[in-house]
């Protein structure tokens, strides 16, 4: 029996023990978003907020404070360094979860990140505030990083397509709660001091949270990962839970990959290089379509809602289309990719100072496709890698996202500059993508590889029954084939994907 074997016969794939911590753990995902975009508004010309906010005073942005209105190009390398500081931290923290475990790295990034976060209101210079930026986009990257892949961990695989959207789904209500927020206080040493404080609110929560079984199963130490799912299975209301966790012999040789494993593996190879680069598209696409969203209308506060609410449509037909068996993770990510970077091109045909209804709804269409990528992707990786490194491969796909991510921090400035050039580059890179996402195999109902090994095998084990139905009815049937498996696992033969 391993671990997937175990939600769905004894511990419950998502019973109320690990909903309560779904929940709780998602509140991170909301007041974490401000971090994020924060430069949005704090590095913004304060004459642009005043024309559509009388609350907006000369305290209101970074540019007025240090005189930065003939080197605004500065608001936009703060925001690089953040992504930078993202990118490091995606690339660390992923290794050292992977390495020491989910539960220790998730306290230690985000009790820094709340310090951290909080410090940057009392910059006495761009240059303190940027270095503060750098630090809160470390940790905001990682620790972001692991507690995604704690949440999907925690909760049985039928489940994975659902709750991985309605985490991507929360970043839309961060962006609407920081806009509310940013609207009503516009003082910005006001602003991140608030928005840094909302971090307390969940904190104390992770002390309570068990170590990912997951993670213990794959690096061998089965008695923790059983004692773990008891207690979950307990907490679930299961009456004596009786687990009995068997490693296959081929996974005992090795229990800490890296990033070299993944590149000796020729499947995992050529899926870690068309991942990182689509993720790369994404983050790039996504970002600049999201901060440069004041070129497609006049009014900064409800071009950056609408940008935020436009991604509520993507993740409702993620919700509803990821497990269907004719659309899948692969067909809905390279339908997101042509979409976006048609709608990108289509900007070409509107002058950069037209703030037009079309321009703004071609705009806006584009933002909803890549971010119908973006959900799609978190669900679609973790799916493509062993357990094993897992945390490795979404790590390094997330670390290009973030050298996208970089770059699109002087999307605004390159609009300004050539309209025409950007969002053809933005087009062609999401038709591109779209084009590499073909050469992808489709994992729903599909068991995730649990070792480099399960690679080889051709037949992953069909989960039929969360196809067309609630994941929550599916136990039956699932078990059945999950019987079915083993009873004839020895008498197949080992197959080359």
């Amino acid at each position: 029996m391993d671990v997937d074997d175990c939600y769905t016969k004894v511990v419950g794939e998502l019973g109320r023990y690990q909903l309560t911590i779904f929940c709780i753990l998602n509140i991170f995902n909301v007041v974490l978003v401000p971090i994020n975009l924060l430069v949005y508004f704090v590095g913004a010309d304060p004459t642009k907020l005043a024309e559509v906010n009388f609350r907006v005073h000369n305290d209101s942005s970074i540019i007025h404070e240090w005189d930065l209105f003939d080197e605004k190009w500065i608001s936009d390398l703060i925001q690089s360094l953040f992504c930078g500081g993202f990118l490091v931290g995606v690339i660390t923290f992923g290794q050292l979860s992977d390495r020491y475990g989910r539960r220790k790295i998730l306290i230690l990034g985000l009790y820094l990140l709340f310090p951290a976060s909080l410090i940057t209101c009392f910059s006495t210079s761009w240059e303190m505030f940027a270095a503060c930026r750098f630090v809160s986009g470390f940790l905001y990257g990682g620790s972001g990083l692991v507690l995604y892949v704690y949440l999907q961990e925690l909760v049985g695989r039928s489940w994975w397509a659902i709750t991985g959207t309605i985490t991507n789904t929360l970043f839309s209500f961060g962006i609407a709660y920081m806009v509310l927020i940013a609207y009503f206080v516009t003082p910005w040493r006001q602003l991140v001091a608030i928005l840094s404080v909302l971090q307390v609110i969940p904190l104390l929560s992770l002390w309570f949270i068990p170590e990912s079984p997951r993670w213990l199963y794959s690096h061998g130490r089965l008695v923790e990962a059983e004692e773990v799912l008891v207690k979950i299975a307990r907490k679930n209301g299961v009456q004596d839970p009786v687990i009995a966790l068997v490693k296959k012999p081929v996974e005992k040789s090795k229990s800490n990959h890296t990033l070299i494993d993944l590149l000796r593996n020729r499947i995992t190879l050529k899926r870690v290089i068309i991942m990182s680069f689509i993720w790369f598209v994404s983050s790039l696409v996504y970002y600049s379509l999201t901060l440069a969203a004041g070129d497609l209308g006049s009014n900064l506060y409800l071009n950056e809602l609408l940008s935020g609410l436009v991604e509520l449509p993507p993740q409702i037909w993620c919700l509803f289309l990821l497990n269907r068996k004719w659309a899948g993770r692969n067909r809905l990510l390279y339908s997101s990719y042509f979409i976006s970077g048609l709608a990108c091109l289509g900007l070409l045909g509107f002058k950069h100072t037209d703030k037009s209804v079309g321009k703004t709804i071609l705009g806006l269409t584009g933002k909803m496709m890549i971010s119908s990528s973006f959900n799609t992707l978190y669900v679609y990786t973790p799916e493509l890698f062993p357990t094993s490194v897992r945390n490795v491969g979404l790590g390094t796909a997330s670390m290009c996202a973030r050298i996208g991510s970089i770059l699109a921090s002087f999307a605004k400035s390159a609009i300004e500059y050539n309209a025409i050039a950007s969002y053809c580059v933005f087009g062609a890179l999401g038709v591109f993508a779209g084009v590499l996402t073909l050469l992808l195999p489709e994992t729903v109902g599909k068991k995730p590889p649990d070792s480099f090994e399960d690679l080889e095998v051709k037949h992953s084990v069909p989960n039929y029954s969360i196809l067309n139905q609630n994941p929550s009815s599916a136990n039956s049937l699932d078990q059945e084939m999950l019987l079915s498996c083993e009873e004839n696992e020895n008498e197949e033969e080992d197959v080359m994907l």
